[in-house]
Protein backbone atom coordinates (compact mmCIF):
# COMPACT_ATOMS: atom_id res chain seq x y z
CA UNK A 1 0.00 0.00 0.00
CA UNK A 2 1.82 3.44 -1.31
CA UNK A 3 -1.40 5.82 0.46
CA UNK A 4 -3.20 6.10 3.54
CA UNK A 5 -6.15 7.85 4.10
CA UNK A 6 -8.56 8.86 7.29
CA UNK A 7 -11.00 11.10 8.34
CA UNK A 8 -10.42 13.45 11.06
CA UNK A 9 -14.14 12.23 13.37
CA UNK A 10 -15.90 9.12 12.41
CA UNK A 11 -19.08 10.60 12.59
CA UNK A 12 -20.53 13.62 11.93
CA UNK A 13 -23.90 15.17 12.66
CA UNK A 14 -25.84 16.98 9.94
CA UNK A 15 -29.32 18.60 8.85
CA UNK A 16 -30.79 18.30 4.98
CA UNK A 17 -31.15 21.63 3.40
CA UNK A 18 -26.87 22.64 4.78
CA UNK A 19 -24.04 21.57 4.97
CA UNK A 20 -20.88 20.10 6.85
CA UNK A 21 -17.44 20.25 5.58
CA UNK A 22 -15.06 16.89 6.59
CA UNK A 23 -11.49 17.40 6.74
CA UNK A 24 -10.00 14.11 4.99
CA UNK A 25 -5.65 13.91 5.23
CA UNK A 26 -3.84 11.58 2.81
CA UNK A 27 -0.45 10.56 3.31
CA UNK A 28 1.89 9.59 0.56
CA UNK A 29 3.59 6.31 2.52
CA UNK A 30 5.47 6.20 -0.87
CA UNK A 31 9.12 7.28 -1.88
CA UNK A 32 8.25 8.88 -5.06
CA UNK A 33 6.62 11.62 -6.09
CA UNK A 34 2.35 10.26 -6.40
CA UNK A 35 -0.92 11.79 -7.89
CA UNK A 36 -3.99 10.45 -6.28
CA UNK A 37 -7.32 11.36 -7.73
CA UNK A 38 -10.03 11.20 -4.88
CA UNK A 39 -14.16 9.98 -5.35
CA UNK A 40 -16.86 10.01 -3.43
CA UNK A 41 -18.65 6.87 -2.49
CA UNK A 42 -21.72 5.18 -0.89
CA UNK A 43 -25.28 6.73 0.03
CA UNK A 44 -24.45 10.13 0.35
CA UNK A 45 -21.86 10.26 -2.70
CA UNK A 46 -24.38 12.55 -4.67
CA UNK A 47 -24.73 15.19 -1.88
CA UNK A 48 -20.31 15.21 -1.75
CA UNK A 49 -18.05 17.49 -3.53
CA UNK A 50 -14.72 17.11 -2.72
CA UNK A 51 -11.60 19.79 -3.52
CA UNK A 52 -9.63 19.37 -4.27
CA UNK A 53 -10.37 16.35 -6.56
CA UNK A 54 -6.86 15.45 -7.70
CA UNK A 55 -3.88 15.47 -5.68
CA UNK A 56 0.04 15.34 -5.65
CA UNK A 57 2.27 14.31 -2.83
CA UNK A 58 5.84 13.71 -2.49
CA UNK A 59 7.21 11.11 -1.31
CA UNK A 60 6.62 10.58 2.85
CA UNK A 61 4.65 13.97 2.60
CA UNK A 62 0.68 14.10 3.30
CA UNK A 63 -2.25 16.67 2.74
CA UNK A 64 -5.73 17.59 3.69
CA UNK A 65 -8.19 18.09 1.47
CA UNK A 66 -11.92 19.20 2.28
CA UNK A 67 -15.19 17.46 1.83
CA UNK A 68 -18.32 19.19 1.72
CA UNK A 69 -21.41 17.15 2.11
CA UNK A 70 -25.07 19.53 1.33
CA UNK A 71 -28.10 17.06 1.51
CA UNK A 72 -30.93 18.32 -0.13
CA UNK A 73 -34.13 18.99 2.24
CA UNK A 74 -36.22 16.36 0.32
CA UNK A 75 -38.24 13.42 1.04
CA UNK A 76 -35.94 11.12 -0.61
CA UNK A 77 -33.14 12.10 1.66
CA UNK A 78 -33.34 9.53 4.38
CA UNK A 79 -33.29 10.22 7.54
CA UNK A 80 -30.62 8.36 10.19
CA UNK A 81 -27.59 6.72 9.72
CA UNK A 82 -25.93 7.15 6.33
CA UNK A 83 -22.26 6.18 4.98
CA UNK A 84 -20.04 8.32 2.76
CA UNK A 85 -16.46 6.76 1.43
CA UNK A 86 -14.02 8.68 -0.21
CA UNK A 87 -11.80 6.32 -2.59
CA UNK A 88 -8.21 7.46 -3.18
CA UNK A 89 -6.36 6.09 -6.53
CA UNK A 90 -2.81 6.68 -7.20
CA UNK A 91 -2.04 7.04 -10.94
CA UNK A 92 0.87 4.89 -11.03
CA UNK A 93 -1.23 2.34 -9.97
CA UNK A 94 -4.75 1.94 -9.74
CA UNK A 95 -5.16 -1.18 -8.22
CA UNK A 96 -3.79 0.21 -5.60
CA UNK A 97 -7.04 2.18 -4.07
CA UNK A 98 -7.55 3.01 -0.39
CA UNK A 99 -10.76 4.28 0.89
CA UNK A 100 -11.77 6.42 4.12
CA UNK A 101 -15.15 6.12 5.56
CA UNK A 102 -17.38 8.14 8.10
CA UNK A 103 -21.24 7.68 9.05
CA UNK A 104 -23.21 10.57 9.04
CA UNK A 105 -26.58 11.20 10.98
CA UNK A 106 -28.68 12.51 9.25
CA UNK A 107 -31.56 14.38 10.85
CA UNK A 108 -35.54 14.07 10.37
CA UNK A 109 -37.13 16.68 8.78
CA UNK A 110 -41.07 17.61 9.77
CA UNK A 111 -42.59 19.47 6.38
CA UNK A 112 -46.43 18.80 6.69
CA UNK A 113 -48.50 20.70 4.02
CA UNK A 114 -51.88 20.79 4.77
CA UNK A 115 -54.23 22.47 1.78
CA UNK A 116 -58.59 23.20 1.86
CA UNK A 117 -59.03 22.09 -1.62
CA UNK A 118 -62.61 23.90 -1.09
CA UNK A 119 -61.10 27.05 0.63
CA UNK A 120 -65.12 28.31 0.77
CA UNK A 121 -68.68 27.15 0.80
CA UNK A 122 -71.77 27.75 1.49
CA UNK A 123 -74.47 26.10 3.06
CA UNK A 124 -77.28 26.31 5.33
CA UNK A 125 -76.26 23.95 7.96
CA UNK A 126 -73.76 21.35 6.65
CA UNK A 127 -70.97 21.06 4.02
CA UNK A 128 -68.14 18.61 3.27
CA UNK A 129 -64.84 19.96 2.72
CA UNK A 130 -61.65 18.00 0.94
CA UNK A 131 -58.49 18.57 3.32
CA UNK A 132 -55.16 17.65 1.26
CA UNK A 133 -52.43 16.59 3.74
CA UNK A 134 -48.81 16.20 2.22
CA UNK A 135 -45.75 14.81 3.71
CA UNK A 136 -42.24 16.64 2.05
CA UNK A 137 -39.87 15.38 5.04
CA UNK A 138 -37.89 13.18 4.95
CA UNK A 139 -39.66 10.89 8.65
CA UNK A 140 -43.36 9.12 8.76
CA UNK A 141 -45.88 11.92 9.23
CA UNK A 142 -48.67 10.61 12.22
CA UNK A 143 -50.34 13.62 12.48
CA UNK A 144 -54.52 13.81 14.34
CA UNK A 145 -56.20 16.39 12.25
CA UNK A 146 -58.29 18.91 14.51
CA UNK A 147 -60.77 21.75 13.39
CA UNK A 148 -59.87 25.54 15.14
CA UNK A 149 -63.34 27.80 15.18
CA UNK A 150 -62.72 30.96 17.78
CA UNK A 151 -66.80 31.42 16.76
CA UNK A 152 -67.83 27.90 18.14
CA UNK A 153 -70.63 27.88 15.43
CA UNK A 154 -69.24 24.58 13.88
CA UNK A 155 -68.42 21.27 15.04
CA UNK A 156 -66.58 18.95 12.44
CA UNK A 157 -65.88 15.00 12.03
CA UNK A 158 -62.99 13.87 9.98
CA UNK A 159 -62.61 10.76 7.81
CA UNK A 160 -60.19 9.70 8.60
CA UNK A 161 -59.55 11.41 12.28
CA UNK A 162 -55.67 10.15 12.32
CA UNK A 163 -53.72 9.60 9.46
CA UNK A 164 -50.07 8.42 8.70
CA UNK A 165 -48.21 9.60 4.94
CA UNK A 166 -44.39 7.77 4.03
CA UNK A 167 -42.15 10.52 3.29
CA UNK A 168 -43.31 11.85 -0.37
CA UNK A 169 -46.43 10.57 0.42
CA UNK A 170 -49.80 12.84 0.66
CA UNK A 171 -53.86 11.92 1.70
CA UNK A 172 -57.14 13.24 0.91
CA UNK A 173 -59.19 13.50 4.63
CA UNK A 174 -62.81 14.69 4.12
CA UNK A 175 -63.79 16.76 6.94
CA UNK A 176 -68.02 16.87 7.90
CA UNK A 177 -68.51 20.56 8.65
CA UNK A 178 -71.97 21.24 10.48
CA UNK A 179 -73.42 24.57 12.17
CA UNK A 180 -74.53 24.52 15.58
CA UNK A 181 -77.13 27.37 15.20
CA UNK A 182 -79.59 28.45 12.45
CA UNK A 183 -79.28 31.21 10.72
CA UNK A 184 -81.95 33.43 11.49
CA UNK A 185 -81.20 36.99 10.45
CA UNK A 186 -81.83 37.71 6.75
CA UNK A 187 -78.42 37.59 5.53
CA UNK A 188 -75.44 35.26 5.42
CA UNK A 189 -73.17 34.71 7.92
CA UNK A 190 -69.32 34.13 7.12
CA UNK A 191 -67.45 32.00 9.45
CA UNK A 192 -63.44 31.60 8.77
CA UNK A 193 -61.70 28.42 10.78
CA UNK A 194 -58.89 26.83 10.79
CA UNK A 195 -57.47 22.70 10.16
CA UNK A 196 -54.68 21.47 12.09
CA UNK A 197 -52.95 18.96 11.60
CA UNK A 198 -50.85 17.47 14.80
CA UNK A 199 -48.09 15.40 15.42
CA UNK A 200 -45.91 15.04 18.83
CA UNK A 201 -42.68 16.32 18.62
CA UNK A 202 -43.31 18.63 15.13
CA UNK A 203 -44.28 21.88 14.29
CA UNK A 204 -48.46 22.23 13.91
CA UNK A 205 -49.29 21.98 10.20
CA UNK A 206 -52.49 24.29 9.35
CA UNK A 207 -54.97 25.61 6.60
CA UNK A 208 -57.74 27.97 6.89
CA UNK A 209 -60.89 28.51 5.14
CA UNK A 210 -64.24 29.86 5.45
CA UNK A 211 -68.08 28.75 5.51
CA UNK A 212 -70.85 31.17 4.56
CA UNK A 213 -73.95 29.97 6.37
CA UNK A 214 -77.01 30.94 4.35
CA UNK A 215 -80.16 32.35 5.93
CA UNK A 216 -83.09 29.94 6.92
CA UNK A 217 -85.34 32.13 5.31
CA UNK A 218 -84.71 33.35 1.77
CA UNK A 219 -82.99 35.93 0.72
CA UNK A 220 -85.14 38.82 -0.57
CA UNK A 221 -88.25 37.03 1.28
CA UNK A 222 -89.73 40.84 1.92
CA UNK A 223 -89.23 41.61 -1.72
CA UNK A 224 -91.09 38.50 -3.07
CA UNK A 225 -93.97 38.74 -0.47
CA UNK A 226 -94.31 42.19 -0.94
CA UNK A 227 -95.08 41.55 -5.10
CA UNK A 228 -97.38 39.06 -4.44
CA UNK A 229 -99.08 41.09 -2.22
CA UNK A 230 -99.59 43.70 -4.92
CA UNK A 231 -100.27 40.83 -7.76
CA UNK A 232 -103.36 39.78 -5.39
CA UNK A 233 -104.34 43.64 -4.43
CA UNK A 234 -104.63 44.29 -7.94
CA UNK A 235 -106.42 41.13 -9.01
CA UNK A 236 -108.47 41.37 -6.06
CA UNK A 237 -109.77 44.92 -6.94
CA UNK A 238 -110.33 44.19 -10.67
CA UNK A 239 -112.64 41.59 -9.42
CA UNK A 240 -114.57 43.49 -7.41
CA UNK A 241 -114.68 46.82 -9.17
CA UNK A 242 -115.06 45.50 -12.77
CA UNK A 243 -115.92 42.05 -13.15
CA UNK A 244 -118.15 41.16 -10.63
CA UNK A 245 -120.32 44.39 -11.06
CA UNK A 246 -120.35 43.71 -14.62
CA UNK A 247 -121.58 40.10 -13.72
CA UNK A 248 -124.55 41.26 -11.45
CA UNK A 249 -125.61 44.00 -13.91
CA UNK A 250 -125.68 41.28 -17.13
CA UNK A 251 -127.63 38.80 -14.38
CA UNK A 252 -129.75 41.66 -13.28
CA UNK A 253 -130.86 42.08 -17.01
CA UNK A 254 -131.08 38.72 -18.24
CA UNK A 255 -134.03 37.58 -15.34
CA UNK A 256 -135.54 41.21 -15.33
CA UNK A 257 -138.18 39.70 -17.92
CA UNK A 258 -138.61 36.34 -17.11
CA UNK A 259 -141.46 34.90 -15.61
CA UNK A 260 -140.63 31.79 -13.56
CA UNK A 261 -143.36 29.35 -13.31
CA UNK A 262 -144.07 27.49 -10.32
CA UNK A 263 -142.23 24.10 -9.51
CA UNK A 264 -142.97 22.07 -7.18
CA UNK A 265 -140.12 19.65 -5.92
CA UNK A 266 -140.53 16.57 -4.10
CA UNK A 267 -137.32 14.24 -3.23
CA UNK A 268 -136.04 12.51 0.00
CA UNK A 269 -132.32 12.07 -1.17
CA UNK A 270 -129.95 14.87 -0.16
CA UNK A 271 -129.37 17.32 -2.64
CA UNK A 272 -125.87 17.13 -4.88
CA UNK A 273 -122.76 20.42 -4.25
CA UNK A 274 -122.72 22.48 -6.60
CA UNK A 275 -119.68 24.75 -7.35
CA UNK A 276 -120.26 27.28 -9.81
CA UNK A 277 -118.15 29.67 -11.47
CA UNK A 278 -118.73 32.40 -13.41
CA UNK A 279 -117.15 32.20 -17.05
CA UNK A 280 -114.69 35.38 -17.29
CA UNK A 281 -112.80 34.15 -20.03
CA UNK A 282 -109.55 33.54 -17.27
CA UNK A 283 -107.85 30.31 -17.26
CA UNK A 284 -108.25 28.29 -13.40
CA UNK A 285 -105.65 27.81 -10.70
CA UNK A 286 -103.14 26.18 -12.48
CA UNK A 287 -102.77 23.32 -10.72
CA UNK A 288 -105.48 20.90 -12.61
CA UNK A 289 -105.65 22.77 -16.11
CA UNK A 290 -109.56 23.05 -15.18
CA UNK A 291 -110.95 26.10 -17.82
CA UNK A 292 -114.72 24.69 -16.92
CA UNK A 293 -117.62 27.37 -15.84
CA UNK A 294 -119.26 24.32 -13.39
CA UNK A 295 -118.15 21.53 -11.34
CA UNK A 296 -120.71 19.22 -9.76
CA UNK A 297 -119.69 17.35 -6.83
CA UNK A 298 -122.03 14.67 -5.92
CA UNK A 299 -123.06 13.59 -2.27
CA UNK A 300 -121.24 11.91 -0.20
CA UNK A 301 -118.79 11.49 2.72
CA UNK A 302 -116.06 14.26 3.75
CA UNK A 303 -113.02 12.36 4.12
CA UNK A 304 -110.24 14.26 5.51
CA UNK A 305 -107.11 12.12 5.17
CA UNK A 306 -103.65 13.05 7.30
CA UNK A 307 -100.15 11.39 6.40
CA UNK A 308 -97.63 11.75 8.62
CA UNK A 309 -94.09 11.16 9.01
CA UNK A 310 -91.42 9.84 11.29
CA UNK A 311 -88.24 9.37 9.20
CA UNK A 312 -84.40 9.24 11.26
CA UNK A 313 -82.03 11.32 9.46
CA UNK A 314 -80.11 10.54 6.52
CA UNK A 315 -82.77 7.95 5.32
CA UNK A 316 -85.91 7.58 3.22
CA UNK A 317 -88.99 6.10 4.72
CA UNK A 318 -91.57 3.82 3.05
CA UNK A 319 -94.00 6.04 1.38
CA UNK A 320 -97.61 6.18 3.77
CA UNK A 321 -100.50 5.78 1.61
CA UNK A 322 -104.27 5.96 1.27
CA UNK A 323 -105.85 3.69 -1.30
CA UNK A 324 -109.59 4.73 -2.26
CA UNK A 325 -111.98 1.81 -0.90
CA UNK A 326 -113.78 -0.27 -3.74
CA UNK A 327 -117.03 0.21 -5.08
CA UNK A 328 -115.93 4.57 -4.44
CA UNK A 329 -114.40 7.38 -5.99
CA UNK A 330 -112.53 10.03 -4.10
CA UNK A 331 -112.55 13.87 -5.36
CA UNK A 332 -110.12 15.72 -3.80
CA UNK A 333 -110.34 19.74 -3.82
CA UNK A 334 -107.19 20.07 -1.72
CA UNK A 335 -103.98 19.76 -0.82
CA UNK A 336 -101.72 20.85 1.94
CA UNK A 337 -97.87 20.23 3.17
CA UNK A 338 -96.32 21.43 6.37
CA UNK A 339 -93.14 21.31 7.59
CA UNK A 340 -93.75 23.01 11.41
CA UNK A 341 -89.80 22.32 12.84
CA UNK A 342 -87.99 23.57 9.92
CA UNK A 343 -86.26 19.56 8.90
CA UNK A 344 -84.04 19.72 6.02
CA UNK A 345 -84.98 17.23 2.84
CA UNK A 346 -87.64 16.71 -0.20
CA UNK A 347 -90.51 14.97 -0.12
CA UNK A 348 -93.21 14.00 -2.72
CA UNK A 349 -96.54 13.65 -2.59
CA UNK A 350 -98.44 11.87 -5.53
CA UNK A 351 -102.02 12.05 -6.65
CA UNK A 352 -102.75 8.88 -8.70
CA UNK A 353 -100.05 9.95 -11.38
CA UNK A 354 -99.44 13.48 -10.16
CA UNK A 355 -96.71 14.28 -8.11
CA UNK A 356 -95.71 17.47 -6.15
CA UNK A 357 -91.95 17.40 -5.59
CA UNK A 358 -90.81 19.91 -2.27
CA UNK A 359 -87.71 20.71 -1.01
CA UNK A 360 -88.55 20.87 2.95
CA UNK A 361 -86.50 23.90 3.90
CA UNK A 362 -88.48 26.49 1.60
CA UNK A 363 -91.99 25.33 3.53
CA UNK A 364 -90.30 25.76 7.35
CA UNK A 365 -91.77 27.19 10.44
CA UNK A 366 -95.13 27.95 9.47
CA UNK A 367 -94.56 28.35 5.05
CA UNK A 368 -96.94 25.57 4.66
CA UNK A 369 -97.74 24.58 0.65
CA UNK A 370 -101.41 24.26 -0.08
CA UNK A 371 -103.33 23.83 -3.67
CA UNK A 372 -107.17 24.21 -4.27
CA UNK A 373 -108.92 23.06 -6.78
CA UNK A 374 -112.55 24.10 -8.56
CA UNK A 375 -112.40 21.19 -10.70
CA UNK A 376 -111.66 18.31 -7.75
CA UNK A 377 -109.18 15.52 -8.59
CA UNK A 378 -110.83 12.29 -9.33
CA UNK A 379 -109.18 8.88 -7.70
CA UNK A 380 -111.50 5.63 -8.80
CA UNK A 381 -111.32 2.80 -6.62
CA UNK A 382 -108.08 1.39 -6.06
CA UNK A 383 -106.22 4.30 -6.45
CA UNK A 384 -104.00 5.67 -4.08
CA UNK A 385 -102.15 9.01 -2.60
CA UNK A 386 -98.27 8.44 -1.16
CA UNK A 387 -96.71 10.42 0.41
CA UNK A 388 -93.13 10.06 1.12
CA UNK A 389 -90.06 11.83 3.07
CA UNK A 390 -85.95 12.03 2.71
CA UNK A 391 -84.56 13.36 5.58
CA UNK A 392 -81.44 14.72 5.42
CA UNK A 393 -81.15 16.71 9.11
CA UNK A 394 -84.26 16.78 12.33
CA UNK A 395 -84.86 20.20 12.22
CA UNK A 396 -86.37 20.10 16.13
CA UNK A 397 -83.34 19.75 18.75
CA UNK A 398 -83.63 16.36 20.41
CA UNK A 399 -86.45 14.50 17.94
CA UNK A 400 -85.93 11.02 17.20
CA UNK A 401 -86.42 12.10 12.90
CA UNK A 402 -88.17 14.31 10.69
CA UNK A 403 -92.02 14.77 10.77
CA UNK A 404 -93.39 16.55 7.90
CA UNK A 405 -96.76 15.86 7.32
CA UNK A 406 -99.53 16.17 3.90
CA UNK A 407 -103.39 16.73 4.28
CA UNK A 408 -105.67 15.61 1.55
CA UNK A 409 -109.11 17.13 1.67
CA UNK A 410 -111.94 15.77 -0.15
CA UNK A 411 -114.99 13.81 -0.24
CA UNK A 412 -115.59 9.85 -0.89
CA UNK A 413 -118.79 9.23 -3.16
CA UNK A 414 -120.29 6.12 -4.38
CA UNK A 415 -118.85 4.94 -7.96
Amino acid sequence: MTVQAWFAHNEADIEPGSSVKLALTITNLGTTTESFSLGPTGLAAAWSTIRPAYITLFGGSQETVQVEVSPPRLAGTTAGPTALGVRVVPQSDPDDVEQAEITLNVASTFDRVVTLLQPALRSRRRATFEVMVENKGNAQASCRMHLIDPTQRLDGDFDPPAIGIEPGGSQLVRMKLKATRNQWERRARTIPFRVDADQQGAPTASATGTFVQGPVLPDRLGVRLGAVVLVAGALLGAWFGLVRPAIDDAAADAVAGIELPEITVATTAAPAVTIAEQGDGSEGDGDTGDTGTNAVVPAGESRLVALPSGVPAQTTNEPQTYTVPAGKRFLITDLTMRNPFSDEGTAVLTVGTTSFEFDLLDYARGLDWSRSFRTPIELRAGETVSFQVTCNAVGRPGAAGCTPTATINGTLVDA
